[in-house]
């Protein structure tokens, strides 16, 4: 009788094992599965390994790959580091971003400037000493108006204040020579005949003065001239 029942124990033993071993199996071939799917949903992306300037030309120790969801790759992403060496950045790329087509230009190794200036562009430095820009208020990415007061003809009526130039980005604020004589300017990107207008207003000694916009105005503001006769009847100043 006790061997019978041993041999019932053993029997019941060897079937719990069985029916565990058929669940690991199960469960192993599921987690597999689930692996399979994950990895197939997600994409291997070039991105910067510490922030990338402007105008750099990429080599292998600038980038590395990051894994990332599938419908997180951004358009255009680069996918090999191959395919990036080389080129030129047209834009700031920051640490761990992904490096996309748009931001890079095939210059043959060069960084100058005129890598990220479109056709019919041209860099241009513009002197002032307007406060504001002595003052350190005018900034890269702000946008102004130059207003500029000239002398046409002779007599009382000769001086006239416009706006001239609107709506330019300023690229950089460059500060030269020492203290208390330092000299600033401002660079913009224009096309070549407001390049010539500004030179013109620069070379005939034009009194400039600097005006920031609001970044939420970007139209041509329509402005009367200002001269003395302007002012005289604006506000009924007596002669």
């Amino acid at each position: 009788m006790r061997e019978f029942r041993s041999w019932i124990f053993l029997g019941l033993g060897l079937l719990l094992a069985g029916l565990t071993g058929l669940s690991l199996y199960g469960v192993s071939q599921d987690f597999g599965t689930r692996q399979a799917a994950a990895a197939s949903d997600t994409a291997q992306v070039v991105v910067a390994r510490s922030e990338i300037a402007t105008r750099a030309v990429l080599t292998a120790e600038m980038l590395t790959l990051q894994t990332y969801p599938k419908n997180l790759v951004p358009a255009g992403a680069v996918t090999n580091p191959a395919d990036a060496i080389g080129l030129t950045t047209l834009s700031t790329i920051p640490s761990g971003a992904a490096v996309v087509q748009s931001q890079l230009v095939a210059a043959g190794g060069r960084s100058g400037a005129s890598v990220t200036l479109e056709k019919g562009k041209v860099l241009v430095a513009f002197p002032t000493v307007d406060p504001l820009t002595i003052a350190g208020l005018v900034r890269p990415g702000d946008r102004i108006d130059v207003l500029a007061t000239v002398t046409s003809g002779t007599g009382e009526l000769a001086r006239k204040t416009q706006t001239t130039v609107q709506n330019l980005e300023v690229i950089d604020v460059l500060i030269a020579g020492r203290e208390g004589q330092k000299t600033s300017s401002l660079t913009f990107v224009v096309d070549h005949q407001v390049a010539l207008v500004l030179k013109y207003l620069r070379d005939t000694q034009a009194t400039i003065d600097i005006a920031v916009r609001s970044r939420s105005e970007s139209e041509t503001a329509a402005t009367t001239s200002v001269d003395l006769g302007y002012l005289l009847n604006t506000y009924g100043v007596k002669r």
